[in-house]
């Protein structure tokens, strides 16, 4: 029985050196990319010596690893060994010319374009990518087509604007637009929200921007009677601005301003409606980390701590996800702008694209999609810089689909890279996890006080003062 246990033992043993090198990145041995770079991102067993192409390469004292190698045109070949294991990649570099014939096709007969789905983005140029929406449009608003380039139909939105939507959001048909008329607008308030409803003959696109932190210029086009067929308006909150939405009921396009909350200094959160949102989870696992763990599970660790801060403070806190469950972008952005909540936070672990280098990349960043969301985030990562003791990157705007539809005022928090191996260390420590949770609260926190905290002026008028400008 002791020969039979200790031969079980050796073959034990002998599995865990033999599985003891996990390459987790790249995940196939043969592919194509077009980058002049990538990375090899795993582990092996802690004190073991690993070599990619005979060059011996920096092991962490985890025994993950993170190496940034360079690619020529063509097959690039790769062997990578440890003391026991050798596993060999061939990487194929491909061109990334393409022959583009696209041309801008004006139209000189009336078409129209009729959205076929919610939430379709109108851009300030053709390209479907980056910082360059210009609003979101409900499901049958018609738009005047003016032109196409390649898969974007070039819109006008009056005699001086135009902008662009992608052909599969619209269905096109030969009506003639005609202009809309502007009946009525009125404004009121309930205890959480300013509200201004336009009475209009038919829904006609629109379009709003923040001119400051406490502006709003709100544009209606195609509307009769105002100059280049655009009635123009202005909000000047007597807050900063938290969070708005703006869409049709009928045929009345409807702006809340969510009011800034009541500030109590024994319960700081008080009353405040804040979503954590857990980036991933169930079949989606999000990044792999060096030494295999998910970025799911490292994001749900840090939500469920920041749930029970948030809480402590005051805060009502909901929860996009609460265990490992898949939820769709879609299911998260509802659900947040359905309880008409005042913060969203989304947590995530980051990665790297294959052009760059994961040893060269450590630490936290926000992103924010809306301006009026720009100071959560730069006081977040100014909180987690003094708090946390770590390495912080930059507060950066970008088009991601939980910041960028939801009403709230709303940021994405990455909060360590889990392809490097200093970083991927912290995230496996469950003291890491829930002090930086604490230092999310305290951020947020900040946030919420900051007019009182900074002896900011506020305005004494109690009501937004409302303009139309033309």
């Amino acid at each position: 029985m002791k020969k039979f246990l200790y031969t079980i033992s050796i073959l034990i043993f002998i599995q865990n050196i033999t599985l003891a090198l996990d390459i987790v990145y790249p995940k196939q041995e043969y592919f194509k990319l077009n980058s002049p770079s990538t990375f090899f991102v795993g582990s092996v067993q802690k004190g073991n010596k690993l070599y990619i192409n005979n060059k011996e390469i920096p092991v962490h004292k985890t025994g993950a690893f993170a190496q940034f190698v360079n690619l020529n045109f063509g097959k690039n070949e790769f062997t990578i060994k440890d003391c026991i294991n050798t596993k060999k990649y061939i990487i194929e570099r491909i061109s990334n010319q393409k022959n583009n014939t696209a041309k801008f096709i004006p139209f000189n007969e009336n078409k129209t374009a009729e959205i076929i789905r919610d939430n379709v983005p109108i851009r300030s140029s053709y390209k479907q990518f980056g910082i360059n929406r210009i609003s979101h449009f409900q499901k049958g608003l018609k738009l005047k087509v003016i032109g196409e380039f390649d898969d974007m139909y070039k819109i006008e939105l009056s005699p001086v604007e135009n902008a662009w939507i992608a052909k599969n959001d619209v269905k096109i048909n030969s009506e003639c637009i005609n202009k809309t008329f502007l009946y009525d607008y009125r404004k009121r308030e309930t205890n959480n929200e300013y509200i201004y409803e336009f009475a209009l003959s038919d829904k006609t696109p629109y379009s709003i921007k923040e001119d400051n932190d406490n502006e709003l210029t709100l544009k209606i086009y195609n509307v009769s009677a105002n100059k280049n067929d655009t009635a123009i308006f202005k909000f000047i909150l007597n807050q900063r601005i938290m969070g708005y939405n703006l869409k049709y009921d009928g045929d009345v396009l409807a702006l809340s301003i969510k009011k800034e909350p009541q500030l109590d200094k024994l319960i700081p959160l008080k009353g405040i409606k804040i979503v954590v949102d857990a980036g991933h989870g169930g079949k989606e696992p999000g990044a792999i980390s060096c030494c295999h763990d998910y970025e799911k599970d490292f994001n749900l660790s840090m939500a469920l701590y920041l749930e029970k801060f948030l809480k402590e403070m005051g805060a009502d806190v909901y929860m996009t996800r609460s265990s490992d469950k898949f939820v769709s972008l879609e299911d998260r952005v509802k659900y947040t702008n359905d309880i008409n909540a005042q913060i969203f936070i989304s947590i995530h672990a980051n990665s790297l694209p294959d052009n760059a280098n994961p040893q060269n990349h450590r630490g936290s960043s926000v992103y924010y999609y809306y301006n009026e969301a720009k100071l959560l985030s730069e006081i977040l990562l100014n909180t987690i810089f003094k708090e946390m003791n770590m390495n912080i990157e930059n507060v950066n705007q970008a088009s991601f689909a939980v910041v960028r539809n939801t009403s709230a005022v709303s940021v994405l928090v990455e909060s360590a890279y889990v392809i490097n191996p200093d970083d991927n260390e912290l995230l496996m420590q469950d003291d890491f996890r829930k002090a930086y949770a604490k230092t999310l609260a305290n951020g947020i926190k900040n946030y919420v006080w900051y007019t009182e905290t900074n002896n900011l002026e506020i305005p004494k008028t109690k009501k937004i003062k409302f303009i139309k400008i033309s």
